[in-house]
């Protein structure tokens, strides 16, 4: 009998050891509570188990969550540089090195003799992870330079891909995909509950629950149905600290957020024929409100959720002079990697972000929005 895709998941991680679990930069609000309880998880059956997203910036609204520090946003090594030294005729008698501008040296001393190039031998061990798991990512390409610097890594380790995305490329050799749910965080806790339920603890509920209600945008969402309100429940059930996730998310407004989003509202401006909403921050709307980058896809949820016309949400920002950076944020039917090819964007067809050097953030508003207009046709 053929497994479920549940069943084909358990057999993978089972067989596994050393576990990588990435999500794109641009997923952050609704996976890293789902990459965290997946962790816990994954660490309660003993294996060994790293968070990684390229560019990570911690959303200030998620800095509750238990042990979210640990995401970075590169791995340290994927795999290490073996030298081996023949010492079946000579024995070692010093080791030393030096570091010499760009170049390593190594000073090898035998008792008796010399060594030559025929002694040494050199290797590359094996990968750090044998099984790479990715949460809400459309495509490989979405994961930035993490994928593009490494894709040997990635084409030769074992891919479980979890996503609820109906525009998801099924890249994995095990595809755990349902677009008929509003959160990823509903498939971990499936596998969860059918691997080893007693494991489901406050903090992995506490975790899915941030996701499933970052994703549903607090319940509001279209996809949201009987079996996501009962999940939901569920997780409440097993400890999810409802009150403080709802606290976070929902009820509280740090003072910089708050200026910086009245920054960005004083300087709206829209397309309406186009559903196109966008402003501008300069670095001392940075200075002045004490926010940051990670302040900004919060402000653009806020946005979409009170704009109805907002089916493009662009935030053209410079942080330092002569570098300005581009957050887009696209609705149905439309891909913001797609609106913002030209510029060499990382992303998917959701969110999608690029900086533009040598380039004001007045210079860098013509450049962008006018080529989005070139392209987007005026809706009726």
């Amino acid at each position: 009998m053929a497994r479920t895709d549940i069943q084909q998941v358990q057999a993978v991680i089972n067989s596994a050891r050393n576990i990588l679990i990435t999500f794109p930069r641009s997923k952050a609000l609704i996976a890293v509570g789902s990459s965290l309880a997946l962790a816990i998880f994954l660490e309660n059956l003993g294996k060994r188990t790293d968070i990684v997203s390229t560019d990570f910036e911690l959303p200030s609204n998620l800095r509750f969550l238990p042990n979210v520090k640990r995401i970075a946003s590169q791995p340290v090594s994927l795999r290490k540089f073996i030298i081996s030294l023949n010492l079946a005729n000579k024995r070692l008698k010093d080791l030393s090195y030096s570091l010499e501008k760009e170049k390593l040296n190594i000073y090898i001393t035998p008792e008796q003799g010399s060594f030559t190039g025929e002694d040494l031998t050199t290797q590359s061990s094996d990968f750090a992870y044998d099984l790479i798991i990715t949460l809400d990512t459309p495509d490989l390409n979405s994961l930035g330079s993490l994928f593009q610097d490494n894709t040997e890594f990635f084409y030769q380790t074992t891919i479980i891909n979890i996503d609820n995305n109906a525009h998801n490329e099924h890249f994995g050799q095990v595809n755990l995909i349902d677009f008929n749910l509003a959160s990823s965080a509903e498939l971990i806790m499936e596998i969860i509950e059918t691997t080893k339920p007693e494991l489901l603890n406050a903090n992995i509920a506490t975790c899915l629950y941030t996701s499933l209600t970052m994703a549903s945008k607090n319940f509001t969402s279209p996809q949201v149905t009987p079996r996501t309100l009962e999940k939901a429940s569920k997780l409440i059930t097993l400890g999810a600290r409802r009150e403080e996730v709802v606290t976070h998310l929902l009820r509280t407004k740090k003072l910089p957020t708050l200026k910086l989003w009245g920054r960005v509202l004083a300087r709206l401006k829209s397309d309406s024929a186009r559903k196109l909403v966008w402003s501008v921050l300069t670095p001392e709307d940075f200075i002045k409100s004490g926010a940051d980058e990670s302040d900004l896809p919060g402000v653009v949820e806020d946005l979409i959720l009170g704009a109805v016309e907002a089916k493009t949400v662009v935030i053209i920002y410079e942080k330092n002079p002569g570098y300005t950076s581009v957050y887009l944020h696209a609705g149905i039917g439309r891909r913001a990697d797609d609106l913002l090819k030209p510029f060499a964007p990382q992303g998917d067809q959701h969110t999608a972000y690029t900086t533009l050097t040598n380039c004001s953030v007045i210079e860098a508003e013509k450049k962008i929005i006018d080529y989005i207009k070139s392209i987007l046709k005026p809706l009726e």
